[in-house]
């Protein structure tokens, strides 16, 4: 390597020494203004190999590539919060992206998770109904909070039947909706139900504009010293629940979290 050259400083006798921030300050904001959040480690999967390809049979990352671990309660402001539809077609890759600031302990990388507690959105899917040991149910894109409502089509001429009150969330693994055995289909049922329910909102971080930010402070001994900030990051919703997916019993899942 290079010798490195050390560049002139300018003169700072007489110049005030400026504290523009202050670490204490501002993550004491970040935690008393900021959303419940759940923040999750993303790992990229070895199972790619030299090939770069994730294993579509990996019970670690499902195929995805990522593996996201050691889920961690905290705070995080979270602004900008954009969903870009105007003059366009809904669809569900319409999905927005928002900016997040946590405080310096949680260090975000690339693919992180970020997941929103107790703030829901609302998503209206069709889902085909499958069979378990003689349990009817469905699959749903994200971990159902709360049903709103469930509908079979029973023909072009035909109201539909609404079967809401039928149905529930399995306690075990809240992706699965359970149809009682009560229901009855007519002929023209096409093997599907409409559902709309509520789900908690993810986001992954794709663009980390201050990864590093930091500020100087004078320790108790009189020293300059430098104290990293909080950090910010772009992060851009979940489409589906990545690296979630999940089987009847939920257990088609590898968890690789450790306790540290």
């Amino acid at each position: 390597m290079a010798n490195i050259r050390q560049a002139t400083a300018p003169n700072l006798i007489g110049q005030p020494d400026n504290k523009l921030f202050k670490k204490n300050d501002f993550e004491a904001f970040v935690w008393q203004k900021g959303y419940k959040v759940i923040f999750e480690q993303a790992i990229a999967c070895p199972c790619r190999g030299t090939s770069g390809e994730a294993k579509p049979t990996c019970k670690n990352c499902l195929g995805l590539g990522w593996v996201f671990i050691n889920p961690t309660s905290t705070r995080a402001l979270i602004t900008n919060i954009n969903k870009d539809t105007k003059y366009k077609y809904w669809s569900p890759e319409l999905i927005g992206t928002i900016a997040v600031t946590v405080q310096n302990e949680n260090k975000l990388s690339y693919m992180d998770k970020i997941t929103m507690v107790d703030k829901t959105s609302i998503i209206s899917e069709v889902k085909p109904v499958l069979e378990k040991d003689g349990q009817k149910f469905i699959f749903c894109s994200y971990k159902v909070k709360k049903i709103n409502e469930v509908f079979i089509y029973e023909g072009d001429d035909t109201k539909l039947n609404r079967i809401t009150d039928l149905c529930s969330i399995k306690s075990e693994n809240n992706y699965v909706v359970l149809l009682d055995d009560s229901i009855e289909f007519s002929k023209k049922y096409n093997g599907v139900v409409s559902i709309d329910y509520e789900h908690e909102v993810s986001y992954n971080v794709i663009d980390i504009p201050h990864e590093v930010r930091s500020t100087f402070v004078i320790n108790n001994n009189g020293q300059r010293e430098e104290n990293e900030m909080p950090m910010q990051a772009i992060a851009r919703r979940s489409h589906l629940s990545l690296g979630d997916s999940t089987n009847f019993d939920g257990d088609n899942v590898i968890d690789n979290s450790y306790d540290e």
